[in-house]
């Protein structure tokens, strides 16, 4: 059976204008589960799992953070699934789903591991006595906070004992990592976008298209023939990065995905918080012109 999960470290989850990038996708998306690791989040979070994912459906469980640290938060759509939380742990929470529309059951455990490798031992620990309690399929969805290899950590060129007991605890629990499938945000049809005619430059770009076209014969045969080219223009910039908001927000989260990176190695200079910033702001714009599309 495919479900369709989602796990995302988000470096926390407090600020509104976070949260509606967060929604914006989540609505493309579609998913069932959802984990966020890093949540940063403490007390009652109701309203902000509504703004999250605006599902009327929606259920979640939490582990909160301590402090400005850790934390989890696990949401399904309760249309799909019953979900009933097994184990708590320090750094993981386990939850059983079985379907509403299908005989099926599978467990689920949230990680947010911590930086110190001592202490990224209960982890294991945890995760390996929740395994202990039942059966059957189970997904772990998790920030380790380390690697199996050094080629997937930059400036890496030796293995660590961190790596090592990583991979030994993968190998023991018999997890295998799942298959990634690409998404190719472009549009296979055409139609025209609302938005457009907001850009910047789009009406005199059309003027320009429709006086450089040159047709002869009636004037009903002419202006079929100019729609037609018209129509092939407007297609042909749908697929740029300026006529498709699909690829504007790929680019984003792009760019956004290097700060996190980096973010990761060091902290971020002024210039760079100030890039995530103004990122962050054009991504609402861009989802602002999805409305109006």
């Amino acid at each position: 059976m495919l479900v369709n999960i989602i796990s995302w470290n988000v470096r926390g989850l407090n600020r509104i204008r976070k949260r509606r990038v967060i929604n914006s996708l989540i609505l493309r998306w579609k998913t069932e589960i959802i984990c966020f690791q890093e949540s940063k989040l403490e007390g009652d979070i109701r309203e902000k799992v509504k703004e999250l994912w605006g599902n009327r459906w929606v259920k979640f469980a939490q582990l909160q953070a301590s402090g400005t640290r850790g934390g989890i938060v696990v949401m399904w759509d309760g249309r799909m699934w019953k979900g009933k939380v097994c184990c708590v742990g320090a750094h993981t929470i386990t939850c059983k789903f079985s379907g509403k529309t299908q005989d099926y059951s599978w467990h689920l455990s949230a990680v947010y591991a911590p930086n110190n490798r001592r202490k990224r031992e209960e982890v294991w620990w945890e995760l390996a006595s929740a395994r202990g309690l039942f059966d059957g399929p189970w997904v772990v969805c998790r920030n380790f906070n380390t690697v199996r290899f050094p080629l997937e950590k930059k400036n890496y060129s030796r293995f660590t004992r961190a790596m090592t007991e990583f991979s030994n605890f993968i190998e023991d629990m018999e997890l295998v990592d799942p298959i990634i499938r690409d998404w190719d945000p472009i549009k296979s049809y055409f139609k025209f976008e609302n938005w457009w005619l907001q850009t910047e430059g789009f009406k005199n770009r059309v003027q320009e298209w429709r006086n450089s076209f040159t047709c002869e014969g009636r004037l009903d045969l002419i202006l079929v023939s100019k729609l037609k080219a018209l129509k092939a223009k407007l297609k042909e910039w749908s697929k740029t990065l300026q006529g498709n908001l699909a690829l504007q927000k790929t680019n984003i989260l792009s760019q956004l995905a290097e700060l996190e990176e980096i973010h990761d190695q060091r902290s971020l200079t002024g210039e760079e918080i100030f890039t995530k910033t103004s990122l962050t702001m054009e991504f609402e714009e861009i989802v602002s012109h999805e409305e109006v599309a």
